[in-house]
């Protein structure tokens, strides 16, 4: 038994699984295609310095005196000052129906079932991530994003996590947030599982995770419970 992945264009090379019981063919594990979009943060002078609470009085007055332009772009200073002191996390993973067409555009999946061999769809969003700036003046955010199943009973069912290569996202301002939709490819799997999915920001070493539970059924058998 292998898993391989790939994403985009750059091949993975596949890593042996362990022998595991209901696995009995699981080969092809996986192909991903994430994409990554962003809100961007602007610079309004002398927020940067300023400390939660007075640049959320800031913000106030800019709305109350009118000036709502401004006051946007502080309230997105005021989150990349709340990022920057979480770190690094992802947030509202999901199983979706198809790929994502934008950030938080997409249609939920009903339930966690799935034929054996059926692609896996997915959406999550990342936060607090480094900026590398680049000589042309842009910012660059990369991500190294790998994934494994687990059983239910939390063991990982791969001898590594199998990687599915990185994105990444060169910005001419500041990103605060952003999405990636993954496609998952799992071959020969049947039964419950837990898919596992990490993602690294390469430029800080930070690592978030995000779990996924699924279950695979033959096609015309009876589902198995969520």
């Amino acid at each position: 038994m292998r898993a391989r992945s790939q994403h985009l264009t750059r091949p993975v090379p596949g890593r042996p699984l362990r022998p595991a019981t209901p696995m009995t063919a699981l080969s092809r594990l996986l192909r991903a295609v994430p994409l990554a979009l962003a809100l961007s943060v602007g610079g309004v002078a002398g927020l940067a310095a300023q400390s939660l609470p007075d640049t959320a009085a800031r913000i106030d007055q800019l709305i109350e005196t009118g000036r709502s332009a401004e006051a946007v772009e502080a309230a997105r200073q005021f989150l990349q000052q709340v990022t920057d002191r979480t770190g690094f996390g992802v947030a509202n993973a999901q199983l979706t129906v198809g790929l994502a067409e934008g950030f938080g555009m997409f249609e939920p999946r009903p339930d966690n079932r799935f034929i054996v061999d059926e692609p896996i769809y997915a959406y999550v969003e990342v936060y607090g991530f480094s900026l590398s700036p680049l000589s042309n003046g842009a910012n660059r955010l990369l991500f190294d994003v790998s994934f494994t199943l687990d059983s239910p009973e939390g063991e990982q069912l791969t001898d590594d996590m199998i990687s599915m290569g990185e994105v990444q996202l060169d910005s001419f301002r500041e990103p605060i947030d952003g999405y990636f939709h993954l496609t998952y490819r799992v071959t020969g799997a049947e039964g419950s599982y837990i898919l596992r999915t990490q993602v690294i920001d390469r430029a800080s070493g930070q690592m978030a995770e995000f779990s996924l539970p699924v279950v695979f059924s033959a096609a015309g058998s009876a589902p198995a419970e969520k």
